[in-house]
């Protein structure tokens, strides 16, 4: 399992780490910078849990529960967590080398499934190949 970022371990620390991930995930990116240029940034604002309403976007992503506890820990706070692409990357391409185990699917129904080009299936099938070939 991947070590989380430091500024994505603290909210796992209140929430813990499958809901931290899974609001990292939800949360909008900010385009931040040059016009145009993409830059994938979390920005989230915290309320005090006085000014926390069932209508906000943490309680619709995470439960009262959780965006209570959020919001006793960071209340008042603007947060920059860490996007954990890295973490999302593993998983698709775990997911596109099992599905493409031993030749039962092809690289366009993977593609379709998973939600990228084909080129991508073909190019982590082919930066990770069978252990097997190897063995000799």
């Amino acid at each position: 399992m991947n070590r989380l970022p430091d500024s994505v371990q603290e909210i796992a620390d209140v929430i813990g780490r499958d809901q931290a991930l899974m609001l990292i995930g939800a949360l909008p990116r900010c385009y931040v910078g040059q016009p145009g240029k993409k830059s994938n940034q979390v920005v989230m604002y915290v309320p005090t849990v006085k000014n926390l309403r069932l209508d906000h976007q943490l309680v619709r992503i995470l439960g009262w529960i959780d965006a209570e506890r959020l919001c006793r820990t960071f209340g008042g706070e603007i947060m920059k967590p860490a996007n954990c692409a890295f973490i999302q990357r593993e998983f698709l391409h775990k997911t596109i080398l099992g599905m493409m185990h031993g030749g039962r699917m092809k690289a366009a129904e993977v593609a379709a499934i998973v939600g990228v080009h084909e080129r991508t299936v073909r190019n982590v099938v082919r930066e990770n190949p069978p252990e097997e070939l190897f063995a000799a």
